[in-house]
């Protein structure tokens, strides 16, 4: 082999779009076909990366050996149970691996560009497929995430919309425009969306350079500090609650504002209240 050096993906940020999407195809294979195991399908992955950067399969037994070293370390992103009778692809990052599919664009990783019209519709939609395993959900779902680019992207008077705007009456319209997206791909914009909410509820965004946290808003504490926190509101509660508060005009307009953006309102609130309740002991 020849001394070319590349960079090895070691978490989920370094995954580049065509290497997700292969990814998806071979965890599809690992489900349908029981003959291959998940050595099979990390060390073709593991070829297939270094394809794509640039290293070409080889004869020689360096280049085999390299595979199986590098298969070996695939362990953040598989998770086995049962004695490797059961396995999970186990996605972790809120960003975006599959930015556009075909001439749709997808969402801006870490939400930055979610409205909050879409994440509440999206949300609906994921928990019904999670209660029911409906496809026709999920599809409506990566539909509703997946949209036409803006019209003004490139332009002068570019507007910061990068979707095309979001119209709750136009979900059946966005879900069949979506209909020949592989069911496998379908699952990894699943993946990443489910994620994202987990993390909405228990991470740390960084914006304008300022940390910030949102699980107060989600959580309440218990009189016990020995006691842990417990869930408030559930998201979705705390979703339409907001929708229907009028914090940002009528519902169309709370709708159309940045989630990140209604997030930061609710949380500016709670300090507040809590501020109130401080100086009222």
């Amino acid at each position: 082999m020849n001394n070319k050096q590349i960079d090895f993906p070691d978490c989920w940020e370094e995954v580049l779009p065509a290497e997700w999407l292969y990814l998806l195809r071979l965890r599809q294979k690992l489900i349908e076909r029981p003959k291959i195991t998940l050595m099979d399908v990390k060390r073709e992955w593991c070829r297939f990366v270094l394809s794509n950067r640039g290293i070409r399969r080889k004869s020689s037994i360096d280049y085999y050996v390299l595979i199986d070293e590098l298969a070996l370390t695939l362990g953040w992103m598989w998770s086995e149970v049962k004695g490797g009778k059961e396995v999970e692809l186990i996605f972790s990052s809120t960003k975006n691996l599959l930015p556009e599919w075909k001439q749709y664009k997808g969402p801006l990783s870490h939400g930055s560009d979610l409205t909050f019209g879409e994440f509440r519709n999206a949300v609906m939609m994921m928990n019904g497929y999670n209660d029911t395993q409906d496809p026709s959900l999920l599809q409506a779902l990566c539909g509703i995430l997946y949209r036409c680019p803006g019209g003004k992207i490139g332009k002068s008077d570019f507007d910061g919309k990068y979707r095309e705007e979001f119209k709750q009456e136009r979900i059946n319209f966005y879900s069949n425009r979506i209909r020949m997206m592989p069911k496998q791909v379908q699952w990894g914009v699943y993946a990443w969306f489910a994620f994202f909410c987990h993390y909405l509820l228990t991470g740390t965004f960084i914006i304008d350079g300022i940390e910030i946290s949102f699980e107060s808003i989600f959580t309440k504490e218990t009189q016990d500090a020995n006691t842990p926190k417990e869930q408030s509101l559930g998201m979705s509660g705390i979703l339409f609650s907001v929708a229907e508060s009028g914090i940002f005009g009528n519902i169309e307009k709370a709708d159309d504002t940045l989630l990140l953006r209604v997030m930061m309102k609710l949380l500016d609130d709670k300090y507040k209240a809590d501020a109130l309740l401080k100086r009222n002991k």
